[in-house]
């Protein structure tokens, strides 16, 4: 079955059950209650709404897919911008990153590799969007 990753963190709204009534898989947990998730591809658009609707303000989520990797960002006002990464967009997903995070955007410059390092996605990354990592800047 054909499925995406997420990495959900700061979504204290969005309780196991709703993601548990949506199919979606709970793979893990961090001790601060982050949750990798294993997302269905048919589930996919309610996930995203849901992400959208209960994210915390301030916040990102981003959801791995083997074609696509796509971010939600809520900014601290509510409003929400949603991205397909590509490189045409790298650059302006890299500075949401960095400020949204309070990092040196030289860290996100390859926001492929940026999300890569996160154990959970990495081998998952590496399988569908190697050369993307690996490629010079």
């Amino acid at each position: 079955m054909v499925h995406s990753l997420s990495y959900l963190m700061e979504a204290e709204k969005i309780q196991d059950g709703d993601l548990e009534g949506l199919g979606i898989e709970i793979k893990d947990r961090t001790a601060d209650g982050d949750r990798m998730l294993v997302i269905p591809d048919d589930r996919l658009p309610q996930y995203i709404e849901l992400v959208k609707d209960k994210l915390t303000n301030g916040f990102w989520n981003e959801i791995v897919g083997e074609k696509d990797i796509i971010f939600i960002f809520k900014f601290q006002d509510g409003h929400i911008e949603e991205y397909k990464l590509s490189p045409e967009n790298e650059r302006e997903i890299d500075k949401l990153c960095a400020e949204f995070n309070n990092e040196p955007p030289d860290k996100t410059t390859n926001v492929y590799k940026y999300i890569s390092d996160n154990k959970f996605y990495h081998d998952f990354m590496m399988e569908h969007y190697k050369d993307m990592i690996e490629r010079k800047l």
